[in-house]
């Protein structure tokens, strides 16, 4: 399975990098994660591939801050004519009633159609058991974050843990996978860290840290580790510092651009 990142950056998008976006084709499916800015580049040349020959659309939402769910506005442009089936957490698993939310999202003055008048869009939320989805098994997991957030897994294929603090149970629920893709907002030995302003330091405790993030993976035993989910506020020589702190702890680690795709097969 192959992995294209769509949108590597939290918050608000860059004009380099979008907010957090993966997908990958499985046959005639094509599984994306997260809503965000990144949806859009589905109509680029280079990703558009993706969609040829795609007849069903599965939509896994991780929660529901906008940067990761603005992208439903964009579905009736990126993906005219098809189908979607969208995937958030069941209630007992963030206490979010999932109707309740899309309907929220995608309702007048704020999207000029009603959640009820989309019929293209079907929901099928997600327990945190295994579900057969496309013809692969799909696991979630509860995150901590600033509202619960979920990890996903297919198979032993990925996983992708974007807006979390460090959790040592990555470990377990990561375990073998030849691909993580883990978000990290920040590192240790940023030297912008102490300019942070203060009100923005809650945000940071609510995400990772890359080098524990690093050490997360290496328990794991993954094939790699990608870094997503960055930090809007810093740039890309800090993307390539926090990399490099990353690697050394965890040397398959990597910081890659928008419209990478990823194997999962181990390095």
């Amino acid at each position: 399975m192959d992995v294209t990142l769509l949108g590597t950056m939290g918050w608000m998008p860059s004009d380099r990098r979008e907010t957090t976006c993966l997908a990958c084709r499985s046959g005639d499916s094509l599984l994306i994660f997260d809503a965000g800015t990144g949806l859009r580049r589905l109509l680029d040349p280079a990703q558009a591939a993706l969609l040829d020959g795609t007849r069903h659309v599965h939509l896994f939402l991780s929660h529901y801050h906008l940067d990761h769910v603005c992208g439903l506005a964009y579905i009736s442009g990126v993906l005219p004519g098809r189908d979607v089936v969208l995937h958030p957490p069941e209630k007992a698993v963030n206490g979010v009633d999932p109707e309740a939310a899309v309907a929220g999202l995608l309702r007048r003055p704020y999207n000029p159609v009603g959640w009820e008048d989309l019929r293209r869009l079907r929901l099928e939320p997600l327990a945190a058991g295994p579900t057969t989805v496309a013809g692969h098994t799909v696991r979630l997991r509860a995150q901590q974050h600033s509202d619960v957030s979920v990890s996903f897994r297919i198979d032993d294929e990925f996983v992708l843990a974007t807006d979390t603090s460090p959790d040592p149970a990555v470990g377990d629920f990561a375990g073998g996978v030849g691909l993580l893709v883990h978000e990290a907002w920040y590192w240790a030995d940023d030297p912008g860290l102490p300019g942070v302003p203060e009100e923005l330091r809650a945000g940071y405790a609510a995400h990772s840290e890359a080098g524990a993030v690093a050490a997360l993976a290496a328990e794991a035993d993954v094939g790699r580790l990608v870094l997503v989910h960055l930090n809007p506020l810093a740039g890309e020589a800090s993307f390539a510092g926090m990399a490099a702190a990353a690697g050394a702890v965890f040397a398959r680690t990597e910081v890659r651009d928008d419209g990478a795709v990823l194997s999962t097969s181990a390095v």
